[in-house]
């Protein structure tokens, strides 16, 4: 029978139950939010008191585990003699699900697996191994964004875990590395071996080893070599089959040393330049390919040791637990699922090899042109060959930049390419923010709301103020219907709309509108905003105002009632939560928000603005104070979260250079962010940025 409560938490439905747990839906009448309620089933506490060891190890484990990529724990509780933690609720399903449902690209490969993996390192680098890698373990939020998840079985590589796990070997035949089903140790290379696997099974639809039983899976994991994707898939680049075939090999030595280092090959296989992996290889990915297969070859077993004494036992205890918790999920992925569709048109007959001939893989619908036929020298016959167009590029969910330098607006691609001078008037500009249609970026100069219409090259006025005191904000909502207009210390929402507000000049126009918050004292409609953002369902607004003692501070708002008498406070930061370093003047210039759960700052040391970078958290209510990812110095400003959160853009000067440093623009996945790699900068021509204390506000276009 379902329960009605756990501890304080209200069950809503069950999502899962299996031989280890049973996973509910329920409501935190606390934060008033939706969370996931993980669970010890009785009967297994009674039976195996080691059962309990495991649950409350998990829970010490994800404890230690604080990243964007891994799926937050809130609470740890035990109610009836029943152990329990509360995790956040991933609404947009797992991996699996996707797989299933078919269409997956390679660059839904290389976003889900590039987001996940910096995750993955920090719990290597903690000596924490997931072993359980699969994609029923990768969930997804709301937005889309991938978290890793169930951490339960994994395994300290220290010593003293191993009077919990025994000799067990733990995990799922389909996606074990073979050092793992011959029980012997293993360590972060074997989430590896199951990043390659889950890649396979994400661009073909099925996994690469298949048999009847559990037992044969694990049995070819040691001794087979790892099928080429092309037999499968054959319209893919062969660096895929290179990174499988790496991530993958049988010695452990051989694979990927971290998991960043295979989605950097990944990246770059998915860009249409030659990974890292085939520069060091000689010539091309097809000579480097016995090489690679070298490294595929059964890792010798040791003397006396037969695979069947290991994995038949391990079968029976898993039969006995329910399959839950030991070889799980083996055989749940279609075998005869299509591969990934693309445009490519291809000959039944492969191509002579001519000068300008290049591999027809297109998997990511880029469009193709043809090319006239072309006689080789060696008089052959004449051969079709075809070159391809790059997409423009799109990382993070983004594919131009905008921003200010010298009081005027540039444009950009992602990568720093087709830069372009928008505006030459020479006025302020603040609060850039490219409109939901994709074709308009809106920005406020002194008093006056403007916006630069990408396709007519004009810019026009939106709106403007003439007798205001001051314009500190206008914010349009993710979904263009509504737009925060801070102004004279007061807060309006009205509903965005252009032809309307060209009218609009004073507080009496902005009345007129039907807003949904106006202005009342006393409430926090008239808080001193410098800043506003929106959450992703335009539901919560985050906004950045004079706080208590003169100290700025970020609240986060839920106005969806549209009366600034209920305008209810969900979290508020710094406030009395931490103090960042550097924020004794209480001065914060600029924030921004990913529209879910993390926001990023910089407090204010030099130039007018800059200082040290600061994340926080307001759903666990954890900062990660001190980013600061350029070799840890200081200092930057303007960050901003890519559409998808899964990228950041910021600006940055190097302090210690003092006069002579420069401003920079870098727009990096977050989790290199963490994991400390050498970032490079977007390539900008020299000396563009002119004014050391101008804030280059930069905001990044959708394309979605």
């Amino acid at each position: 029978m379902q329960p009605e409560k756990i501890g304080i938490y209200e069950v809503k439905s069950e999502l899962g139950r299996g031989g280890m747990a049973t996973v509910y839906r329920a409501y935190d009448p606390r934060f008033e939010r939706e969370v996931a309620v993980k669970v010890l089933p009785s009967e297994l506490l009674h039976a195996d008191p080691q059962f309990r060891l495991r649950f409350e190890r998990e829970a010490k484990i994800i404890a230690q585990l604080e990243h964007s990529a891994i799926v937050p724990v809130y609470d740890v509780g035990e109610a009836d003699g029943q152990p329990y933690f509360v995790m956040r609720y991933m609404n947009g399903g797992s991996l699996s699900d996707r797989i299933k449902a078919g269409g997956l690209t390679m660059e839904d490969a290389t976003r889900i697996l590039g987001a996940i993996a910096p995750g993955l390192d920090e719990a290597h680098s903690k000596g924490i191994v997931h072993r359980d890698i699969k994609p029923s373990n990768i969930l997804f939020d709301k937005r889309g964004n991938p978290y890793i998840s169930d951490f339960g079985i994994a395994k300290l590589s220290q010593a003293q875990s191993g009077n919990v796990t025994g000799s067990a070997i733990i995990g799922t035949p389909a996606y074990m590395a073979p050092e793992q089903a011959q029980g012997t140790e293993v360590d972060g290379r074997a989430d590896i071996y199951a990043l390659g696997i889950i890649l396979f099974e994400i661009l073909t639809g099925k996994q690469p080893f298949e048999a009847d039983t559990p037992m044969a899976v694990a049995i070819k994991h040691i001794t087979d070599p790892v099928p080429h994707i092309h037999q499968t898939n054959p319209q893919l680049p062969e660096a895929m089959d290179t990174i499988i075939q790496q991530a993958m090999a049988k010695d452990k030595t051989q694979r990927f040393s971290t998991a960043v280092e295979m989605t950097d090959a990944l990246r770059e296989a998915a860009r249409g330049t030659p990974t890292k992996l085939q520069t060091t290889l000689a010539g091309s990915v097809r000579q480097a390919t016995p090489t690679v297969k070298a490294s595929m070859q059964p890792v010798p077993a040791k003397k006396g040791f037969n695979a069947l004494f290991v994995i038949v036992p391990v079968i029976a205890i898993a039969a006995l637990a329910g399959g839950f918790f030991l070889f799980k999920e083996n055989r749940n992925s279609p075998a005869t699922k299509p591969p990934i569709s693309t445009s490519v048109e291809t000959s039944t007959s492969a191509p002579l090899p001519t000068e300008t001939s290049a591999p027809v893989n297109n998997p990511t619908n880029i469009p193709i042109v043809e090319i006239e036929p072309t006689i080789t020298e060696t008089s052959l016959p004449p051969t079709l060959t075809k070159t391809t167009i790059p997409a423009p590029l799109a990382l993070g969910g983004a594919d131009k930049i905008a921003f200010v330098a010298n009081n005027e607006i540039w444009a950009m691609n992602v990568d720093g390419s087709e830069l372009k001078q928008l505006t030459a008037d020479g006025g302020t500009k603040n609060d850039l923010q490219w409109l939901p249609d994709g074709d308009n970026i809106v920005f406020i100069s002194g008093l006056t709301v403007k916006y630069y219409n990408i396709k007519t090259d004009v810019v026009d006025t939106l709106t403007s103020f003439p007798s205001a005191s001051s314009l500190n904000a206008f914010r349009v909502s993710h979904d263009g219907k509504q737009v925060i207009v801070a102004m004279n210390n007061e807060i309006f929402v009205i509903p965005f709309d252009i032809d309307q507000l060209k009218n609009v000049h004073k507080k009496s126009d902005l009345l007129a509108l039907e807003p949904c918050i106006v202005p009342q004292g006393k409430t926090k409609s008239a808080l001193v905003v410098k800043e506003a953002r929106w959450a992703t369902d335009d539901q919560l607004v985050a906004w950045l105002y004079k706080g208590p003692f003169a100290s700025d501070q970020v609240s986060v708002l839920d106005i969806h009632d549209c009366d600034p008498v209920k305008i209810k406070i969900v979290d508020t930061f710094p406030g009395t939560r931490f103090e960042p370093p550097g924020f004794q003047g209480g001065l914060m210039l600029d924030f921004d928000w990913d529209g879910f759960n993390q926001f990023i700052f910089n407090t204010a040391k030099r130039n007018n603005g800059w200082g040290d970078l600061h994340i926080y958290n307001w759903e666990s209510h954890k900062p990660n104070l001190t980013v600061n990812p350029i070799g840890k110095r200081c200092c930057y400003r303007d960050a901003r979260w890519s559409p998808d959160g899964t990228y950041l853009l910021f600006a940055f000067q190097d302090a210690g250079l003092a006069a002579d440093t420069k401003t920079l623009l870098y727009y990096v996945p977050f989790g290199e962010i963490e994991a400390a790699t050498n970032l490079t900068p977007i390539p900008l021509p020299e000396g563009l940025f002119k004014n050391l204390k101008e804030a280059p506000q930069p905001a990044l276009r959708s394309v979605h």
